[in-house]
């Protein structure tokens, strides 16, 4: 008969938060940093088996079910759902498959020196990292090469009418301001999503490259690449948005900055979250000294990153500074420390008047803040 082990793994992490608006709260670092995980591996011989994945998310500061996603603050409450992974996958030397809720190809590679935490300075987030009615192939790697293929079909309406908020249906988790979708609308395809990734690995050389797909047009790249020099690993990436996008709180449109359609043509309502077409560039390094581990990151956006705006005003900069501080192999201080400075526009009465950012995801004001806290894994 085949043999299966289960594992149980997890985090708790937990601290200090103040924000560039100098409220200061409590919780983890990020949503996924708080969490309980199962895994299963069933051996079917010749090669092959199947895994199992089961991952429980929580507020540490509260003990809550779910999680505040990365643009948010800690004490903003659940995610989407009390599990936020759940998948099964098959494996055999022809490659893989997996079906589910999970992080995808994406998502788990190290190509940020500070992951997606809303202090950090990646460049794209977590934005499609992780997606429900997700399917995903990956091939054998060879010479360091190897690719997925990721597809998955938009939640909204189908399965959550109305826009109905519950377990997978809450509003920029599943997907992000940068996610097409339309509560009101769920005309099939508007929310589907799909991408091809490639990735290079050999050596102290990394790289991937994605291309980030609706069903109607090419949405996004992302290129990302690091460099383990042994004594510092440096780390860049860009990520490409090709069209603007207008964000409600219960509908969105997408304006294709190519030939200014509108795909969900139902929206109504103000815009509360978005982000013009833009490229966002980010420089990065992380230094080992023995306990301690030091990074630095560096983002810059070619243009505002309001829908609409031209004068300079969300055009938006960041840099943090972090470390760690090794307790023991499983235990470690964490510090984290933002900087964000938004453009200037002039003015009625001859001044400049310092724009704020349209979305969280790069910072809300120009200002700085920081996270201090502690961490363990099991």
């Amino acid at each position: 008969m085949a043999q299966s082990t289960v594992t149980v793994s997890g985090i708790v992490n937990y601290g200090m938060h103040n924000d560039v608006n100098k409220n200061t709260y409590f919780g983890g670092l990020k949503g996924d940093r708080n969490n309980l995980t199962f895994g299963v591996v069933e051996d079917l011989g010749t090669g092959s088996n199947v895994t199992g994945t089961l991952q429980f998310r929580f507020n540490s500061a509260t003990g809550a079910a779910g999680y505040a996603s990365s643009s948010s603050s800690a004490a903003d409450g659940a995610g989407a759902t009390q599990f936020e992974q759940v998948a099964i996958g098959y494996n055999n030397p022809m490659g893989s498959v997996r079906v589910g809720r999970f992080t995808n190809a994406l998502g788990v590679t190290d190509y940020s020196v500070f992951e997606d935490s809303k202090y950090g300075t990646n460049a794209s987030r977590a934005a499609y990292g992780r997606l429900s009615n997700q399917i995903q192939f990956t091939t054998p790697a060879f010479n360091g090469f190897q690719a997925a293929v990721i597809g998955a079909q938009g939640l909204v309406n189908k399965y959550c009418p109305g826009g109905t908020t519950g377990a997978g249906c809450v509003a920029g988790v599943d997907y992000s301001a940068q996610v097409q979708a339309n509560n009101n609308n769920g005309s099939k395809g508007v929310n589907d999503f799909s991408s091809i990734v490639l990735n290079y690995a050999n050596g102290p050389l990394a790289l991937q490259y994605a291309d980030i797909s609706g069903v109607y047009y090419e949405k996004a790249t992302r290129l990302s690449g690091t460099w383990n020099a042994g004594w510092a690993k440096f780390y860049v990436g860009q990520y490409n948005q090709k069209h603007d996008i207008k964000i409600s709180d219960t509908t969105q449109k997408v304006q294709s900055g190519a030939v200014g359609t509108t795909i969900a043509a139902t929206y109504t309502g103000s815009d509360t979250i978005g982000l013009a077409a833009h490229k966002s560039t980010e420089l990065g390094v992380s230094i080992p000294v023995g306990q301690w581990t030091a990074r630095l990151g560096r983002q810059t956006n070619d243009k505002d990153l309001g829908v609409g705006v031209s004068d300079g005003s969300t055009k938006v900069t960041k840099t943090t500074i972090g470390a760690e501080y090794n307790l023991s192999k499983r235990t470690q201080l964490q510090y984290q420390r933002m900087s964000v400075k938004n453009g200037f526009s002039p003015s009625s009465n001859n001044g400049l008047v310092q724009g704020t950012s349209t979305s969280g995801y790069f910072g809300d004001a120009s200002g700085s803040g920081y996270f201090v806290g502690i961490q363990h894994s099991f």
